[in-house]
Formats: structure tokens, C-alpha cells, sequence
């Protein structure tokens, strides 16, 4: 499960933005990218130009690095992350380079474009980083769907479902852990783009 994202300001190694997803780093921003810029530096392949890819451990979070024309992005996780949310991340960190290209040189510390962003910047980590699978799905309210069209596992899912409240996809994978966890996480893709389920803003 995804803890915590930052992006960094890769000449100055300084924050420009955090999120926390769970409350469980408790370490201040520019602390630590301020180590992990350091470790990153040692090698390439963090920050290499093309765009790169650096796994390493942090204090037992799983941290996951990509850097593209200025930016570096870092997402916090329990386990290493699928190549879905890796792809994510690059197409986040290109996006948000190109969106705040004038401050890539000569910044000058402000962080106020960034917090005048936040809900704009937000809103494409959880588009990318697939944020929304972390809040409770609920069934579709179109009645005419039909479950015979879906597999022995997405009907399970879709009528867990139906039956529990607060219903989020970590709940789920506890729930089904006999089945791998990539062919769970399809299922669950499956449900919402073809209109099952839909999922919520919040655990409320």
C-alpha cells in the first residue's frame, strides 16, 4: 500500500510537495529528501537522464524514485510497487515538470504556486497512482448489468461488494489472498471500467 509521495526540486533537493496517504512516515519532508537525494547521487540510476527508475529501502518503507527535467518524484510504499503505478509515476512526474517548467531553474524557495496547485496536483496523483483503489467501492446503480458476463472471481468481488460497507480494495485482497494479487487488482479494474462498481472520494 502506498504511504507517502514527494517531489522534489531536483537542483535545490527541497520539497515543492508531499502527500500523505497513511500517517505512517513520521519524518519531515525536506529531512528526508535530503538523504535520499544524497543516496541518489551515489548512482544514476535514480535521477539518469533518460528517465530512470531507483528502488532502495528507508527506515522499512519500500521508496521508489523517478526524475524527469528537474523533478524528482519519490513514492513511499509497504511492498514494491506494480509497473502500472511505476508508469504512473512517470507520467505524473513529466506532467508536473512541464507544468511548473518556470520554477525548474532559479527557483526561489516559494512554495506558493504549488499550494495555490494542490487541488489540481492532487487530483492527477490519484488519477496516477491509482489513489482511488485506497477508498470503499460500491455497486453501480444500474440495475441491468449483468454478473454472468464476469468471471468466477469478479462476481466474488462484485458481491463482497454488495454485502460490505467501506468495501476498499485492501479490503478485498485480504479478503481473497488465495487468488495472486495482479489477477485480483485486474478484477477490480475490470468491474469499474466496465461499470459494476464505482468508487468513492473518501471512507465517509
Amino acid at each position: 500500500m502506498l504511504q507517502k509521495v514527494l517531489i522534489v526540486h531536483q537542483e535545490t533537493s527541497l520539497p515543492v510537495f508531499e502527500k500523505d496517504i497513511e500517517n505512517t512516515v513520521p519524518y519531515d519532508a525536506a529531512m528526508i529528501t535530503g538523504v535520499l537525494q544524497a543516496i541518489s547521487s551515489i548512482g544514476q540510476e535514480m535521477i539518469g537522464r533518460p528517465t530512470g527508475f531507483k528502488k532502495l529501502q528507508y527506515h522499512g518503507f519500500e521508496v521508489t524514485g523517478s526524475y524527469f527535467n528537474g523533478f524528482t518524484i519519490y513514492v513511499f510504499s509497504e511492498t514494491e510497487l506494480v509497473e502500472e503505478i511505476e508508469k504512473g509515476m512517470q507520467d505524473l512526474i513529466k506532467w508536473f515538470s512541464k507544468t511548473f517548467n518556470s520554477k525548474k531553474d532559479n527557483w526561489d524557495g516559494s512554495l506558493d504556486v504549488f499550494k495555490i496547485s494542490r487541488a489540481i496536483i492532487e487530483s492527477k496523483i490519484s488519477q496516477n497512482l491509482f489513489i482511488w483503489l485506497l477508498y470503499p467501492f460500491k455497486t453501480s446503480k444500474d440495475q441491468n448489468m449483468e454478473e454472468e458476463n464476469l468471471s468466477i472471481l469478479g462476481k466474488q468481488i462484485f458481491e463482497c461488494i454488495e454485502k460490505e460497507q467501506k468495501c476498499s480494495a485492501a479490503l478485498i485482497l485480504d479478503h481473497f489472498k488465495i487468488y495472486d494479487e495482479e489477477e485480483i487488482l485486474f478484477e477490480i479494474f475490470n468491474l469499474v471500467i466496465n461499470g459494476y462498481i464505482e468508487t468513492t472520494s473518501n471512507d465517509k
